[in-house]
């Protein structure tokens, strides 16, 4: 028989990211199921440029605007990483092998013109004193809880910007030409309505950081944003007290670590009980 004491658990913003990939993927992991089966090269490249990025403030404030002196402090920093990257995450790479760790700083390595071209070209267009207001935290992974909301998680960073303190998110992998991917509109809502309930304070806009190509979008969220983060919530709540969403179709579906978990809901439920 299933448990009566699931729908009081508290909702990380985490799971609604799930939720937006796939509303599947919620049930799967609130039942133990492991989300990353393991590390390869381009998930480690991802890891080592979102810890590249917490250095961007420290290089842009001691660098010149000059492209090769860009890269080059990038190069630097990117090896200080890499030597630490092992006592930072010592169960995520616990079996990583030397060739899959060589490739993913070799792949990230490979980055490194772009961000540089793209930093560089933020720092002519809105100066020097703006990018690191805009980069710099003022505290690093803050804890953020709302009771109301039955909601909790933790940025990336929070920054003081145009003297507003507002949240930022590192976000590794494709970047879209204009804007901010959808998932990641929802993903800053949710920290600016964490923000708002324990500061007392609108948050008026917020920043998501595209690491793998050093580049810096303001958001401004939108009502229809908050929205969509109070409905995600509700079904979340839903999923954890034992609802089964639908199945759908979709491409990555046959890449998903849960694919052969995830059949028809007789099935599925003749595999729990």
């Amino acid at each position: 028989m299933m448990s009566t004491d699931l729908p009081n658990q508290e909702i990380n913003v985490s799971d609604l990211l799930l939720y937006v990939n796939c509303p599947r993927r919620v049930y799967f992991v609130n039942r133990g199921f492991e989300l990353f089966s393991e590390v390869n090269a381009s998930r480690l490249e991802r890891i080592i440029l979102k810890e590249l990025s917490l250095n961007y403030p420290e290089i842009v404030k001691e660098c010149s605007l000059n492209a090769d002196n860009l890269h080059k402090e990038l190069e630097h920093s990117l090896a200080k990483v890499c030597t630490d990257l092992p006592l930072l995450f010592p169960r995520e790479l616990a079996g990583v092998t030397k060739e899959i760790f060589e490739e993913g700083k070799a792949r990230a390595r490979a980055k490194l013109p772009e961000i540089a071209s793209n930093l560089l070209g933020a720092l002519e267009e809105f100066g020097k004193e703006s990018m690191l207001a805009a980069l710099t935290p003022v505290k690093t992974e803050p804890f953020l809880s709302s009771e109301r909301l039955n909601l909790k998680g933790v940025p990336s960073k929070l920054v003081c910007f145009e003297g507003a303190q507002v949240p930022s998110i590192l976000r590794p992998g494709s970047c879209p030409e204009q804007g901010v991917w959808a998932s990641d509109r929802i993903h800053i809502a949710a920290f600016v309505l964490l923000l708002e309930a324990e500061n007392g304070k609108e948050v008026p806009f917020a920043f998501v950081e595209y690491v793998s190509f050093g580049l810096l979008r303001r958001v401004a969220v939108r009502s229809s944003d908050r929205r969509e983060v109070l409905k995600i919530c509700r079904e979340v709540e839903k999923i954890k007290a034992g609802l089964m969403p639908e199945r759908k179709e979709e491409k990555l579906c046959k890449e998903c670590n849960f694919s052969e978990h995830c059949v028809s809901e007789s099935s599925l439920m003749s595999k729990f009980f």
